[in-house]
This record gives structure tokens, sequence and C-alpha cells, in this order.
């Protein structure tokens, strides 16, 4: 099976809807009902992270417009040690708040990221010197009061990197607190059970940066084997060297790997270059090590510019790759990382705009496959029992329909496990919005 035959299998459903006016008469047989998703079922997002350096700046705004036209699902950036500078004087940066805000404003999901990460830890916490209770104490503390103070948060990632923890210098705090648990699997028991007293039925996630260190199977196993309750399974793509530019089989297999622990899979952080992708690691350490020295000397930092034969080539990467992973039926989430050029992580072109916001060629593929070749729109005529049959996408949708020189709308959702029949009742459109939903085989949040 092709992928575009897996995505009519398991990203499309069909249903039957029931109209009738308010006083419950049947629209007559014939009536053209306009069907239109208005939002995906799927996970489409992007990272906000960059709000810390665009917010203010000239291309913010273009930034924003173009971010809310393709993404329903927003990252925003809690790193702990840039909100608590002091002990116990938690507050998140304007930037970072003006995001949550804007964020709900286009009533997107949102994903905090992370709860917990040694490479963003505050001193007192990677401190070499403190004892691991008291940074346990101070940990849970932390994110427990993350999770309770920011319930608009959909979906947070418990401990970015866990794995990851083995780079870090062995008297830091943290690596002697997860070494303390036992690891990555018994730590992140220790948080999902921390996180859970605050908010038992949250979302919660394991993500990582490579997908085929044992150590995260390990760590995804240890919860499985020991009922910890983890809700996804985030994988990072960074694709800034050849060698780490994921092939359509290499790919496949890995989906294929991971469905195997029966979760939804996140692609968490997805980076494709518009320029030339590094020969190795180590070549990619020499340019790091090249921003550090420019960083500490006070000097402008070096980037690597894009080139409209390297975007030709990101575009076209990009929509195979998101093609694929759209058509794999565990995959619930597909996350763009650095959506614009703008002092972009690493001082490399992995965005889908330019740094003035203006979109490359891989921008507007996502948009063509996410707002037109993956998404609802059509008209079909009312048989004789008041109904209309749709076959769509998944997600939210609208009702239109033309009587009598009025227009009357309703809404209602398409979700997976919950196709079948179900009753609108139209409303005339007016200021007061759309119709009534009522609850039968379709609905749910999205």
């Amino acid at each position: 099976m092709d992928a575009e035959a897996r995505i009519e299998k398991y990203r499309m459903g069909a249903c039957m809807l029931d109209l009738r006016m308010a006083d419950g008469r049947l629209v007559p047989e014939g009536t053209r009902v306009r069907l239109e998703q208005t939002r995906h079922h799927f996970k489409f997002g992007g990272s906000l992270a960059q709000a810390r350096v665009l917010d203010g700046h000239v291309s913010y705004p273009r930034y924003l417009e173009n971010f809310a036209n393709v993404f329903n699902y927003a990252t925003i950036g809690f790193y702990w040690s840039s909100h608590e500078r002091r002990p116990g004087e938690w507050k998140l940066k304007g930037y970072a708040g003006r995001s949550i805000d804007w964020a709900i404003s286009q009533d997107m999901m949102l994903r905090g990221h992370p709860l917990m990460w040694h490479n963003t830890l505050p001193s007192w916490i990677a401190d070499s010197e403190r004892n691991v209770l008291d940074l346990d104490r101070e940990i849970i503390e932390h994110v427990q009061m993350l999770v309770s103070a920011y319930p608009q948060i959909d979906q947070w990632d418990l401990y970015n990197e866990a794995p990851g923890i083995r780079l870090v210098e062995p008297d830091q705090g943290a690596r002697r607190w997860v070494e303390f648990w036992g690891g990555p699997g018994p730590v992140t028991k220790r948080l999902v059970d921390a996180v859970r007293l605050v908010r038992p039925d949250g979302a919660f996630s394991v993500n990582h940066f490579k997908y085929d260190e044992a150590a995260y199977h390990e760590q995804i196993r240890y919860c499985l084997e020991n009922g910890v309750k983890i809700d996804a399974i985030g994988i990072q793509s960074h694709m800034h060297t050849k060698d780490t530019v994921w092939t359509e089989a290499q790919m496949w297999d890995m989906l294929n790997t991971y469905a195997a622990y029966d979760l939804p899979v996140e692609l968490s952080e997805i980076s494709v270059l518009s320029c030339e992708p590094f020969n190795g690691w180590r070549e990619l350490k020499a340019w790091q090590e090249s921003i550090a020295l420019a960083r500490r000397q006070k000097r402008p930092l070096p980037v690597r510019a894009s080139s409209p034969d390297w975007e030709k080539h990101q575009a076209e990467y990009i929509k195979n790759f998101y093609t694929l992973a759209f058509s794999h039926p565990s995959v619930s989430a597909l996350i763009w990382w650095s959506v614009s050029d703008y002092q972009a992580w690493r001082g490399l072109p992995a965005g889908l705009l330019h740094a003035d916001g203006s979109p490359k060629s891989a921008y507007h593929v996502l948009e063509q496959l996410i707002n037109h070749d993956w998404r609802t729109k059509t008209e079909v005529p009312v048989d004789g029992t008041g109904r209309v049959r749709l076959k769509g996408f998944y997600g939210s949708y609208a009702v239109n329909v033309e009587l009598a020189g009025k227009e009357w709308t309703a809404t209602f959702e398409l979700l997976p496990g919950q196709e079948g029949v179900s009753s609108l009742i139209l409303k005339e459109a007016g200021p007061s919005g759309g119709g009534v939903y009522r609850p039968g085989t379709i609905g749910g949040r999205d």
C-alpha cells in the first residue's frame, strides 16, 4: 500500500449527518450542503521557542501570521534557567507569556517543553555539591508547580533527552539525581508519579534526539513494564549533518519499531536545512565552537546562508517526509522546530521562513499539504431521509446550508473510531454564531 492509500485509510473517516431545522423539520431532499473542515485532528505543530528573539522584531507579525496559517499545535519553551534566576522566584518572561496567549487566541493546542532538562538548569540545581535529596525535593516542587500553574498546556515533555544525561559531567546535580533514582527509566517514573498527583489526567511524553539509542528504548520499556503511564513518544530529527538525514526506508523502519510500543509517536523537533548539511559531527562541532567563541568575544555570530538550490531540495524533502510520516498510523504529531531563519538555532537555515518572515518554498509545500491536499471541503446533496454522507479528513467541520434566502449553519467533529450517524440542528447564521451539536457517535475534543 502506498502513502496516499494509507493516508486515506488512516487519516479519513466516513459519517452520516442527520440534518434538521430548529423546529425538527428535515432539510428538503436535494438541498446542497457545504461541508468544510475548519481544523485538523492531527497535530501539525511548530515551536514558538523562537519568540525569545523574535518578540518585538519587525518580522514577528509576519512570522505569527504564517505560523497560524499552517499549524494547530504550538510548543512553548519552559526553560528553567531562563525563568528562575533566583530560587523561588519563577517568572515566565513576557515573550513566553505572550506566546501562550497568542496560541490560545488561535485555538491551538499547547505543548510545554520541557518539565526537566539537564541542559537548561539554574545553577543551584546543576550544582556539584548539593545533597541529592535536596535536589530531588526542588525538582519535584518545580515540575508540580509548572503543571499546576499552567493548566492551559495540553501536553508536557517530562524530561527532555533523559538518556543524554551520560554526556553531562558526573558530579553535575542532574546527573547525580538521575543516577540516584537508577537511570532514565526510574527517573521518568519519579516525574510521572509527581505530576499525576497534580494532574492525574494530564498528557505527558518522553522525548529524545537519537531514535536508535538503546538507552531510549530501555527508558520506554521500563515505563511500559512498570506501569508508568506516558502518553506519547517523541523523536527528534535535526538533520544538520549528512549522516543524520533520514532516508525513506530508514524512517519507515524506525516508525514501525516505535509503533510496536503501542503509543502515539510524535516527530517532535524537525529540522531540514536549506543549505548543504555538514559532512559529519566533527564539522558540526567545529561550527558550534566557532559560534561559542564569537559569543565570548562579543562578535556577530556566524550563520550559514540559505541558497535557492538547497531551498528547492528542502521543499522536495519535506513533501516526502511529511507525506510518509502522515501516512503512518502511529504518528500523531509533526512539529517543525526553527520556523524562522532569524537567529535560528546553531546559526543554520532550517526555517520554513526567511529571516524577514517571508516564506520559503518549503513553507508553500506544507501549506499546500495541510490546507488543501489533506483538508476536506465539499458540497453534497441531502437525501430523502434528510441525511448527507461525508468522507473526509478527521477534524472539526462547519456545515452551511442556504434555504429560503437564508444561511443556516452547524458544526461537528469527525474523529477516529467515532464515525457513524449523528444529528445536527441547523441554526440561522447571525451574530450568535453557528448551530448546536448534539453528542452522538461523532464528537469529543480535537
